[in-house]
């Protein structure tokens, strides 16, 4: 059971990086040099900080309460292919965080998976659940993005 929780947290940590990868690093190079104004942005971490949050409740939740549990990996599969893939397609240049959400969150999230089926933790109900709540989160995401740089181009 060890390997299942690494794999969980392993997924929520890269969760983290990703979204640092993702939304400060494109702040940070907005105002380089100064680090400070990125870094102590109320704004830019109290919108963040639901992720953070999220990260954390579903690698405690893991393998035991698998419903919630299992939404990390459903967000890290569908998240990098909806948000990053096919917008940066779509835009023909690398959205940020293209690049953690393609090499980090996804092959994560597939180990997860594998271990679960492997080691025959996963029941089919709770695969689906969670598996609908995190496409649903990743499809949201998505439109926000949509409607973000909707916005910006008005």
């Amino acid at each position: 059971m060890a390997l299942q929780n690494l794999s969980i947290w392993l997924l929520a940590i890269a969760l983290i990086l990703h979204t640092i990868a993702e939304v400060w690093l494109p702040a940070y190079e907005k105002v380089k040099p100064d680090w400070r104004l990125v870094l102590f942005d109320t704004g830019l971490f109290l919108e963040n900080i639901p992720v953070f949050i999220f990260a954390f409740v579903t690698a405690l939740a893991g393998w035991q309460w698998q419903i919630l549990g299992m939404i990390l990996p459903a967000v890290g599969l569908t998240h990098p292919l909806l948000d990053h893939l096919f917008l940066s397609w779509k835009a023909r240049q690398l959205r940020p965080g293209t690049l953690t959400g393609l090499f980090l969150l996804f092959p994560l999230s597939i180990w997860v998976y594998y271990l679960g089926y492997t080691r025959q933790l996963l029941t089919l109900p709770a695969v689906l659940i969670s598996g609908a709540i995190g496409l649903a989160i990743s499809i949201w995401l998505l439109w926000e993005v949509i409607k973000v740089a909707g916005s910006q181009t008005s």
